[in-house]
């Protein structure tokens, strides 16, 4: 497995106000997918796995994992805004992988396809991206399903079943955050709001995480999933080497 992992993965929410991923069939110009708004659905059935009464994070992060792992998709991460955004795309058909991270006016932007790390240059007009050839052990983030960011955002955090719904076309089981509104730590921290949104293949389709952090920024932060993408958008910087274009594709 390819490993060169960009240095946005696990730091999004480690100094600055945090991150968070994704639409459908997302390009560069595409609007993110809002907050969902679903329709009940009472015959919507979604396993939920549980432990003491309570939902199983560890098992259902693993689930998650697992269902993105044979699977194409976007994830998208936004947080505080959209000028502070993570997306990941995963083409496995063709083996086509992209990650871009925008913090305000910055965006760092790498794709992975034919054996070959593309890498965009933002500081010289004349070279809009370096090309470097990738290793056996080439990945460009080090969670690429998320597992990392959202088991930091969950950790402490214990959440119930509140209901099934019918969203975008496929039944969901929505999972909410029982430990609220009040201070979880002596420096009045605490989670303001935490949903999940998880559908029978156990992939967390949208998650929303707000909590309060005195002594350190905000987490406001907002994640979406698609999957079957039929391709990993290619950004401007790489159209005259576009890897579905070339005969390899």
């Amino acid at each position: 497995m390819w490993r060169v992992t960009l240095a946005v993965g696990i730091a999004l929410l480690a100094g600055c106000s945090g991150v968070f991923p994704a639409d459908p069939t997302a390009g560069d110009t595409d609007p993110v997918t809002p907050a969902p708004v679903p329709t009940s659905s009472p015959d919507a059935t979604v396993p939920v796995p549980t432990s003491d009464g309570g939902v199983d994070v560890d098992r259902l992060l693993d689930r998650h994992e697992r269902a993105l792992a044979s699977r194409s998709f976007h994830r998208h991460v936004e947080q505080a805004g959209p000028q502070n955004t993570l997306d990941v795309w995963i083409d496995r058909e063709r083996e086509v992988r992209r990650v871009r991270r925008r913090f305000g006016p910055i965006s760092d932007d790498v794709v992975l396809a034919n054996g070959t790390v593309y890498t965009n240059v933002r500081d010289d007009p004349d070279t809009p991206y370096s090309a470097t050839p990738a290793t056996p052990n080439t990945s460009l983030v080090a969670s690429p399903a998320g597992r990392d960011l959202l088991r930091l955002l969950m950790s402490g955090t214990e959440y119930r079943r509140v209901g099934a719904f019918e969203w975008n076309g496929r039944p969901v089981a929505v999972l909410a955050a029982t430990n609220t509104g009040t201070p979880a730590a002596e420096n009045g921290s605490g989670v303001q709001r935490s949903r999940l949104y998880v559908d029978r293949q156990g992939i967390l389709r949208y998650v929303e995480h707000v909590e309060r952090r005195p002594d350190r920024p905000d987490i406001d932060a907002r994640m979406t999933v698609a999957t079957g993408i039929g391709r990993v958008p290619i950004p401007w910087w790489l159209e005259d080497s576009d890897p579905y274009s070339s005969g390899s594709m």
